[in-house]
């Protein structure tokens, strides 16, 4: 959430240019490069029951391989920013912002996979948000102080990352962390097929998404990559769903326990949950993503909201690939069933680039503007395809089973839904929490859904 406040509050406050170049260089890039310098690390990492002891030998390999990335940054930054369309005045600045920002969140990265395998879900959570919540303060002040000035922004941006490690280091409780450190234990070969095939299913679409941001930056310019992260940044509340799933499906799955995909409000109750509020998402974007846009980051972006509606359903398709992929590697007993899941998703990497070069330029040909929804296209294409493959490939449908029973009075409920508000097309202040209350009570009454779950979860909380 304060993610998504920050670029609100720099949207409104900056040009359309900058902010693209500031979602680029200090947040997708070190985001991308961290993919590789933390590998299948946090993976590992987030086993319930052997992760922790290769902890030392994962933070170690993340430094190592963050130091190469930068070495080749260093050499090759003039033409790697140059393909990007960024200004080559800030060669320097933008170096420097990527180093730092990936140095801290490589670190940070194999911390929360630790934590995460020990079933601390909290204290990951909290670690993840902090920077986010820096940022927001901090450009707030900056904002009220009239100090807006780019250079002050993007350094913000690079210096956040290093508070958690910060507080990790001087706040005492924080400390039995780095209890794990040693030995440096390596991986053997099955937890490593486990961590790559974990890792290759949970980031392929964020991975994508990061080479179909290259693209559409060489292709189209720096404030078009702008109005891309801007539609990400509204489909990001799906990733409340979506990625609190990621969270708990391995570590759950993997647990000594790991029976509680079937058991009442277990995995499997509250994977529904999620996907029921995904749904509900999905429908509120459908239908008033123009009106949020303009509210929330002016209406210099509303190119952002014109095909976000893609990328919705595109993550409704990640969910249940995710969710199904997830489970199968938990319980996978050979290489072959670790590589299944995997291999589609792997594969998809170069589609990501070359299918949104080749959908821009298509899209501009048939005259569709300067193709800018060939990008959105290309995601939804490629996330079907992966989620058809892995439901078919796998070896276990127990989990599709699961999220699928009783679809059909999702499906309904989702229909009435529409139906009403095209029939009332009410204003969005009054739509969205209309389309909400109507959704919810027929999820509920159709019995897709059971309520005593529900307060179940929140009684369990209390």
């Amino acid at each position: 959430g304060s993610g998504i406040l920050t670029k609100i509050v720099l949207a409104n406050t900056i040009s359309p240019t900058d902010y693209g170049i500031i979602t680029l260089v200090a947040i997708s890039l070190p985001a991308l490069f961290q993919l590789i310098s933390t590998f299948n690390f946090y993976q590992i990492l987030s086993h319930a029951q052997d992760g922790k002891k290769y902890f030392g030998f994962c933070l170690v390999s993340s430094i190592i391989i963050t130091i190469i990335i930068s070495i080749a940054l260093f050499l090759f930054s003039s033409t790697f920013f140059s393909y990007l369309n960024l200004p080559d005045d800030r060669t320097g600045l933008f170096l420097a912002v990527i180093i730092i920002s990936l140095f801290s969140i490589s670190i940070l990265g194999d911390i929360q996979g630790l934590l995460t395998g020990l079933k601390d879900y909290a204290l990951p959570g909290i670690l993840m948000a902090l920077p986010s919540i820096i940022r927001l303060l901090a450009v707030i002040i900056l904002f009220a102080l009239n100090m807006l000035s780019f250079e002050l922004i993007i350094m913000v941006f690079a210096l956040a990352n290093v508070v958690p490690l910060i507080m990790l280091a001087f706040f005492e409780p924080c400390k039995h962390i780095l209890a794990p450190l040693k030995p440096l234990s390596i991986p053997d070969k099955k937890m490593f097929s486990f961590g790559t095939a974990v890792f290759i299913i949970t980031s392929f679409s964020s991975f994508g998404q990061y080479l179909m941001r290259i693209v559409i930056s060489h292709n189209l310019g720096i404030l078009w990559q702008g109005y891309f992260d801007v539609s990400l940044t509204l489909v990001s509340v799906l990733l409340f769903s979506l990625g609190t799933m990621s969270l708990i499906s391995i570590p759950e799955a993997t647990d000594k326990n790991a029976n509680t995909l079937h058991e009442y409000g277990g995995l499997g109750d509250v994977t529904r949950v999620l996907f029921a509020f995904m749904v509900i998402l999905l429908i509120v974007i459908i239908f008033y993503a123009e009106f949020i846009t303009t509210v929330l980051f002016s209406k210099d972006f509303i190119e952002a909201s014109r095909y976000v509606y893609i990328l919705a359903i595109g993550y409704v398709f990640l969910f249940i690939q995710n969710f199904v992929a997830n489970l199968n590697i938990s319980s996978a007993k050979s290489q072959k069933d670790f590589l299944i899941p995997s291999c589609f998703a792997l594969g998809s990497l170069p589609f990501f680039f070359f299918l949104t070069d080749y959908l821009i330029i298509a899209f501009q040909q048939w005259g569709f503007g300067n193709g800018f929804c060939g990008a959105y296209v290309a995601y939804l294409i490629i996330i079907v395809v992966i989620t058809a493959g892995t439901i078919i490939f796998s070896t276990d449908h127990s989990p599709i089973r699961i999220l699928m029973n009783k679809i059909e009075r999702l499906v309904g409920s989702c229909l009435v839904t529409i139906i009403i508000l095209f029939i009332f097309n009410p204003s969005p202040i009054l739509g969205i929490p209309t389309l909400i209350i109507i959704f919810c009570s027929l999820i509920f009454m159709s019995g897709y859904l059971n309520k005593k779950i529900i307060l179940d979860i929140f009684r369990s909380r209390g």
